[in-house]
């Protein structure tokens, strides 16, 4: 694995755990702290890597990690059973866990309960508030994360992230609550507001359970061994002092300087200290995409390519051809997963993040050579002799080329939304089909994103004002799809053109004569998207059409009748 970091998911219950891993050896477990992701300990990740297989986990309902579901609020307990069953889910007996601020509550609970379970708990940056809860106050610090139709969130939410930074607790504004600290860069502040936003309404599920969390009550029960750690920078740091006196023979309290690699050496010697040299050495992470979760349920994992990762989602069973699905761009496929779920009846169906999108790693030199290659290369990791291609909007040149490349591979081909025209017809779109995603510091990359996206249901192209491009449909406008398109989008913003730039250089036009597939067409009546259809099934040998009228369940029946008619 060496040095490279490499991303992954773990079935867990009913759900999955996003983790990222670096090096081999004997794992290691890093949590992060509210609201934050595994993207908090990508540096470490690279330190610990020369001797350790480091794992840094998603807690659930952060960053990719499915949200726990519960008919009462979380509490950490949920979150320390929730560890477990993660650690369980690695195939792993035991291993050193690290938790950071919030996540060390999770572990502390973890260690008490389960002390066979862990080979050391350290435990940086642990609160022992006193007296009894303010629930006003974690009111207050947790005002709640609504995504709105309107899109004022993204101003509410910027203003936020800002303002953590700025004063502690961020609510309270004043002279005495400001943090002496230089602003942080604009690569910190996306990151930051990324994690923000993938948590959306679950960013106070942790965070607002470590604050109701009586941490005082349970160290002195700590059996597992333990380290109680901080540096002097820490704002937690003064909570050393408030640490039971009584603890375990097990639990040791180190003061830390504020020097980080003084820091980071002495948590490399701690895991050295603590880490079986025949325990998992060679550990190897389960595959979730050979082994997926049970029912309707969408499984998640990554195929490595040449280029890099690719994020594949997986739905359903059976013998038939299975269905290789495209997504629209920009964005990802998770915006489909509810369509997804209706193709995979009597089936499987992958979804690819195309390269560049969501998680799916870039690719270097962006050309659609280099994208074709990528679906190419997906298929052979994911065993696939032959395919039905399904795929929506821009993605719609990548199918038509990839499926004249490997006419061997593709059974059918559905294609919806495709788009002709010549070279300087596809260059003006292209060059205004995304908009300025560059991070900013008043935000107003948040709106410009969220507008186009939503602008994409209104007219088309989302940028023409023009009467022309009114698409007299009923927009699809959920404020849920919409938010996980921008956070999709504006994970890999800078990326995010790659892919729309490549597919404008197929000309779809050329290749269309040549297919040797069967084809069906989507149309809708009235909508200029797609006002290519009728002169590209001129051109298809083999081809039929359907008038998608906004129901998707009858656009899935369809289809699969479609495909299944020889």
């Amino acid at each position: 694995m060496g040095s490279d970091i490499y991303k992954g998911f773990v079935n867990v219950g009913k759900g999955q755990v996003h983790y990222r891993i670096c090096g081999e050896g004997p794992p290691i477990i890093l949590l992060h702290d509210s609201p934050r992701s595994s993207v908090l300990h990508l540096p470490l990740l690279k330190y610990f890597s020369k001797e350790f297989s480091a794992i840094a986990i998603d807690t659930p309902g952060y960053g990719n990690s499915t949200p726990l579901k519960k008919d009462e609020q979380l509490e950490i307990v949920d979150l320390a059973n929730a560890l477990s069953e993660t650690i369980l889910g690695f195939n792993l007996e035991k291993c050193p866990v690290y938790g950071f601020h919030t996540s060390s509550k999770i572990l502390l609970e973890f260690a008490a309960r389960h002390p066979n379970r862990v080979s050391l708990a350290i435990m940086d940056g642990l609160s022992l508030p006193d007296g009894d809860t303010d629930h006003d106050f974690i009111a207050n610090y947790m005002r709640p994360f609504k995504i709105t139709n309107s899109g004022s969130y993204l101003a509410e939410e910027w203003t936020r992230v800002r303002d953590f930074q700025r004063w502690f607790p961020w609510f309270l504004k004043s002279g005495k609550t400001r943090l002496l600290s230089n602003q942080r860069n604009m690569e910190f502040m996306h990151a930051y507001c990324m994690d923000l936003f993938m948590a959306g309404p679950h960013f106070s599920d942790a965070y607002a359970a470590a604050m109701r969390y009586k941490a005082a009550k349970v160290v002195p029960k700590v059996e597992a061994k333990s380290v109680f750690m901080a540096r002097q920078d820490d704002v937690l740091y003064p909570f050393l002092d408030s640490l039971p006196k009584n603890l375990q023979a097990n639990c040791s309290v180190e003061r830390l300087s504020s020097d980080i690699e003084h820091w980071k050496l002495r948590l490399l010697e701690l895991f050295r200290e603590n880490s079986s040299s025949n325990s998992a050495k060679n550990f190897i992470p389960p595959n979730p995409l050979s082994n997926p979760l049970e029912g309707n349920l969408i499984t998640k994992g990554y195929v490595r390519t040449k280029e890099g990762q690719v994020l594949i989602r997986r739905c359903g069973n059976g013998k038939k051809i299975p269905i290789l699905f495209l997504h629209d761009l920009p964005g990802s496929s998770r915006g489909d997963e509810g369509f997804i779920k209706l193709l995979s009846k009597d089936r499987i169906v992958y979804a690819i993040d195309l390269p560049g999108c969501n998680d799916s790693d870039k690719i270097k030199e962006s050309n659609p050579k280099k994208y074709i290659d990528s679906i190419s290369q997906v298929i052979t990791e994911l065993n696939l002799e032959k395919i039905d291609l399904i795929s929506a909007g821009i993605s719609t040149s990548l199918a038509i080329k990839f499926s004249s490349l490997y006419p061997d591979k593709v059974n059918k081909i559905v294609l919806d939304g495709i788009i002709l025209g010549n070279e300087s017809y596809r260059n003006e779109i292209s060059k205004n089909y995304l908009t300025d995603l560059k991070p900013k510091i008043d935000g107003s990359h948040l709106h410009a994103c969220w507008h186009m996206i939503r602008d994409h249901s209104i007219q088309w192209p989302w940028y023409d004002g023009t009467k022309n491009a009114i698409r007299r449909i009923d927009p699809e406008l959920d404020a849920m799809n919409i938010h996980a398109r921008l956070v999709d989008t504006l994970k890999q913003w800078s990326n995010a053109y790659d892919p729309i730039k490549a597919s404008f250089e197929i000309n779809t036009e050329e290749i269309l004569p040549k297919l040797k597939q069967s084809t069906l067409l989507i149309y809708g009546e009235n909508d200029p998207k797609y006002s290519w259809v009728e002169k590209a099934s001129s051109l298809i040998n083999q081809c039929k059409t359907y008038n998608y009228c906004a129901d998707k369940n009858a656009l899935a029946t369809n289809i699969l009748s479609y495909l299944d008619d020889s």
